[in-house]
């Protein structure tokens, strides 16, 4: 809310991370009839109350509040009262961390002329849970009581450095197919292609993962120095946070899309979702590649997409590659997380959903008899490990896994999109 002036910090990580892992928990159980997502149903009513905090106008709460309507907040033995009037007042201008602010309806029922919503309000530091009461009078749906609580994050460094403890536990270095193998953590994907003219390595983890990926490397038989390309997913820290120290240690060429690069240029600072909190150390990309571009070392060619969305210049990468005298399309997919973001009235980043629908058209039309991903359980790293057997079929090959994948996140982020607030 505008008038409690709430300072962006640092959003609990964890939070975002599970969401990643299992997206239908960001999801909203919207359970409304077809009257309640029309314009005339109550949701109109709520958005206008969205539009208040997203605007920072009082005109919009006495559009969507009855004159009646009571205002209530409760957290521990605190209990405020407010009627509209008062509570408009509160609504001056737009927050400076607007555009990390989101909104939605998590439950919307309806019964006849009453209809009752669970909303949350999810910002940086807090996240205020509205429980709403409307009445359809004269044709028109109002808010006629609103009762708000408030979870306080005091979100401190160590909070973080405790879920990237959990998300960088050892994993044992493996192959993949023909000549990828995975050299990450348990949860955080880092990928080396080895050629005879020297390797390519897909990310590296934040910095303090770094150490366990050269490890890796070097348990395969490997040589850190032998990497000659540095490639990116996405400028996120916990990808390529480790990019500047491993290029002062290698002199690998860092190579990433226009738009991630100039978020890595500037370590990670300026994001459209986490602001300035996930920052890293600077690394400025030796080359950028636009949709299309191929990276080629060795005989081997790495294809760039521009999939955007979870970042502005999301990157996934495609390979060929020969195992058993068998080619295989090999997909890295950097990944299609969106739901947490703000999705509607975002300045920060207004196409983001038409980026999102655009990959996953895109990546529909797309082949891949093996899917990678930025994260290990996007793909199912531990079981389909655990499963390769010498002599035996391949688990990583699948090449439905794709299809599966997108529709499973496009399902995810269609509905998390329809609960928040209308564009304006």
């Amino acid at each position: 809310m505008n008038s409690l002036s709430i300072a962006p910090e640092c959003l609990l990580l964890s939070l975002f991370l599970l969401s990643l892992i299992r997206p239908e928990s960001a999801q909203a159980q919207v359970s409304p009839a077809d009257a309640a997502l029309s314009q005339d149903g109550p949701r109109a009513a709520i958005e206008s109350y969205f539009k208040a905090h997203a605007l920072g106008k009082d005109e919009f709460i006495t559009q969507a509040f009855a004159p009646e309507a009571k205002i209530q907040f409760v957290e521990g033995d605190q209990r405020k009262e407010w009627t509209r009037d008062e509570f408009a007042t509160r609504f001056q201008q737009p927050a400076a961390d607007e555009y990390r602010r989101v909104r939605r309806i998590q439950r919307l029922d309806v019964s006849g002329t009453a209809a009752s919503a669970v909303l949350t309000l999810n910002y940086p530091q807090v996240l205020f849970t509205d429980h709403v009461s409307l009445l359809k009078t004269d044709g028109e749906w109002k808010i006629v009581s609103k009762v708000f609580s408030v979870d306080r994050r005091d979100v401190a460094k160590e909070a973080i450095k405790e879920t990237l403890r959990d998300w960088m536990l050892p994993f044992e270095p493996t192959g993949i197919v023909g000549n990828i193998y995975y050299v990450g953590s348990n949860m955080i994907s880092s990928f080396l292609i080895v050629t005879s003219a020297g390797h390519i390595l897909l990310d590296t983890g934040p910095v303090e993962m770094l150490p366990q990926v050269i490890e890796n490397i070097q348990k395969l038989g490997f040589k850190p120095q032998d990497v000659k390309f540095l490639l990116n997913s996405h400028g996120h820290f916990d990808h390529c946070g480790g990019f500047a120290e491993f290029k002062r240690r290698t002199g690998a060429a860092v190579v990433a899309s226009k738009l991630d690069g100039e978020l890595m240029t500037r370590g990670g600072k300026g994001d459209f979702y986490w602001g300035d909190d996930l920052a890293y150390e600077p690394v400025k990309p030796d080359r950028s590649v636009a949709d299309g571009e191929s990276v080629d070392l060795g005989g081997l060619s790495l294809t760039a997409h521009l999939t955007p969305g979870h970042t502005k210049g999301c990157t996934s990468w495609s390979i060929r590659v020969n195992e058993a005298d068998k080619d295989y399309d090999v997909l890295f997919l950097c990944g299609l997380t969106a739901s947490p973001y703000k999705l509607t009235n975002n300045e920060k980043y207004p196409n983001i959903v038409a980026d999102e629908r655009n990959s996953f058209r895109k990546l529909r039309g797309m082949r891949a008899d093996v899917l990678l991903a930025s994260h290990g359980f996007y793909f199912d790293l531990a079981g389909k490990a655990a499963r390769r057997k010498p002599g035996a079929a391949n688990p990583f090959v699948d090449p439905d896994e794709l299809r599966r994948h997108v529709s499973e996140m496009e399902k995810d982020f269609e509905e998390a999109l329809l609960a928040q607030e209308t564009p304006r």
